[in-house]
C-alpha cells in the first residue's frame, strides 16, 4: 500500500507540474496575443489619426482659400478704383498673392513609423486597410509636389519685388502706404501669372475640397476595417494631453508673465472683478536714413475676462490702450533730432489709432488655459494649435 501510495504521489506530482507549465505557457500566450492584439490597434489607430490632422490642414487651407478667393473677386472689381479700398483690405488682396519661399510641408513622422515597422504587415492583419494607409501617404506627398511646384499653388509676386516698393522712402504714413500699394497692385492685376492665379482660385477650392471629400471617406472605411471605435480615437487623442488642472477664478487671479525673445516680455493682471490689465514691452534695434540705434515700446491695455469650461476669453478695451515710446537711445545723424521726435509722435498715434479701429471680432481672444501642479505656470492653447506659457509673478 505504501509502494501505491508513492506513485499516487508521484503522478499526481508530475500531472501538477505538467498542468502548471501548461497554464503558464498558456497564460503567457494570451498575454502575448493580447500583447499583439494592442500593439496592432494601436498602429491602426496611429495611421487613422495621422490622415484625420491631414484633412484638418486641408479644411483649415480650403478656409483660407475662401477668403483670398473672396479677396481677388473683391480687388478685380474695383481694380479702376483701388484707390478707395482699405488699408488692411488693401494688404490682406496683395499678402494673399505674395510668394514668399517657403516650401509646405506636411508631418510624416507617423508615416515613418508605420513604414519602418518590419511587423506591420504582418500584425494588422488586414491587407485592404494597408493598402488603403499606404495609398493616402503616395497621394498626400503627390498632394505636397503640387502645392510646392504647380503653377495652380504658386503665388504669383515675389515679396522682394513687393518689399522694393518701399525701399529708400524712411517714414511711410499710412496715405503714403495706400498710394504705393493700390498702384502696385493695379499694375499687377494686369499681369498674365497673377489673371491666371485669380482664374483659377475656384479651382484651388475646389481641389481641396475633393482630397478631403476623398481621404475622409477612406478614413471612414479604415475606422469600419479595423473596428476601431471614437471612443478609442478619442482615447488616444487625449493620452497626448499633458498632465495639468483647470484654471478658476481663484488662481487666476494676480498678475503673470511671458518672457518673448531679447528685452521683450508682457505682464497680465487678473483682478477678481473680471477686469484685467496689460503691459507689453519690446524693445526694435534698427537703422533708418535718419538715425540708427533701437527704441522701446511700453503698450499698456486693459479690458475684461470670463472662465467659460477651461476656455479663457478675453475682451480688449480698445478706448483704454496707451502707448509710450522711448527713443532716447537712438542715435540721429547730424541735424536729424527734430525727425526722431516727429516720428516716435507719428508712430504712437498711428499704432494707437489701428489698434482702436480694430473690428469687435479682434479684440477678444479665447483659448484652453491649464495650470500645472505647483499653480505657478499656466498655459494657453489657442484654436489653431499654437501654445504660450506664463509664469505667476
Amino acid at each position: 500500500m505504501k509502494t501505491n501510495n508513492y506513485w499516487l504521489q508521484f503522478i499526481i506530482s508530475v500531472l501538477g507540474t505538467a498542468i502548471g507549465v501548461g497554464l503558464t505557457f498558456g497564460l503567457n500566450g494570451i498575454l502575448e496575443k493580447n500583447k499583439q492584439n494592442q500593439a496592432q490597434r494601436l498602429t491602426a489607430i496611429m495611421a487613422i489619426h495621422d490622415i484625420d490632422n491631414t484633412i484638418d490642414e486641408l479644411k483649415s487651407m480650403k478656409k483660407n482659400e475662401e477668403k483670398y478667393c473672396e479677396l481677388l473677386e473683391y480687388a478685380v472689381a474695383r481694380k479702376d478704383r483701388l484707390d478707395t479700398v482699405p488699408y488692411d483690405t488693401l494688404t490682406k488682396v496683395i499678402n494673399c498673392m505674395l510668394d514668399r519661399y517657403t516650401e509646405r510641408r506636411f508631418d510624416t513622422s507617423k508615416e515613418k513609423i508605420f513604414n519602418s515597422d518590419l511587423d506591420t504587415w504582418q500584425n494588422l492583419g488586414n491587407m485592404k486597410f494597408i493598402d488603403n494607409v499606404q495609398s493616402f501617404f503616395y497621394n498626400r506627398q503627390s498632394f505636397l509636389e503640387d502645392l510646392n511646384h504647380s503653377d495652380l499653388w504658386h503665388r504669383p509676386i515675389p515679396e522682394a519685388e513687393y518689399m522694393q516698393l518701399f525701399m529708400g522712402i524712411g517714414w511711410l504714413t499710412m496715405e503714403k502706404y495706400c498710394e504705393l500699394a493700390s498702384a502696385f497692385l493695379k499694375k499687377k492685376l494686369g499681369d498674365n501669372r497673377v489673371i491666371y492665379y485669380i482664374d483659377v482660385a475656384g479651382y484651388r477650392v475646389d481641389n481641396l475640397k475633393n482630397w478631403i471629400d476623398s481621404w475622409t471617406a477612406l478614413n471612414e472605411e479604415n475606422k469600419f476595417l479595423m473596428g476601431i471605435t471614437d471612443k478609442e480615437m478619442d482615447d488616444y487623442i487625449n493620452s497626448f494631453v499633458d498632465n495639468g488642472v483647470a484654471v478658476t477664478r481663484r488662481s487666476l487671479t494676480g498678475s503673470w508673465t511671458r518672457d518673448m525673445e531679447d528685452d521683450n516680455s508682457e505682464t497680465i493682471t487678473f483682478s477678481a472683478d473680471n477686469s484685467f490689465t496689460a503691459e507689453s514691452v519690446s524693445t526694435i534695434s534698427n537703422h533708418w536714413e535718419q538715425w540708427s540705434g533701437k527704441y522701446t515700446t511700453r503698450f499698456t491695455y486693459s479690458g475684461t475676462w470670463e472662465m467659460k469650461g477651461d476656455s479663457l476669453i478675453m475682451i480688449d478695451n480698445p478706448l483704454a490702450a496707451e502707448m509710450v515710446i522711448d527713443g532716447s537711445a537712438l542715435v540721429p545723424y547730424e541735424g536729424g533730432r527734430d525727425s526722431v521726435d516727429a516720428w516716435i509722435n507719428r508712430t504712437r498715434e498711428q499704432e494707437l489709432k489701428e489698434y482702436r479701429e480694430k473690428p469687435e471680432a479682434e479684440l477678444r481672444g479665447a483659448f484652453k488655459a491649464r495650470l500645472d501642479s505647483s499653480h505657478d505656470k499656466m498655459e494657453w492653447t489657442y484654436s489653431n494649435g499654437g501654445v504660450v506659457y506664463l509664469k505667476r509673478k
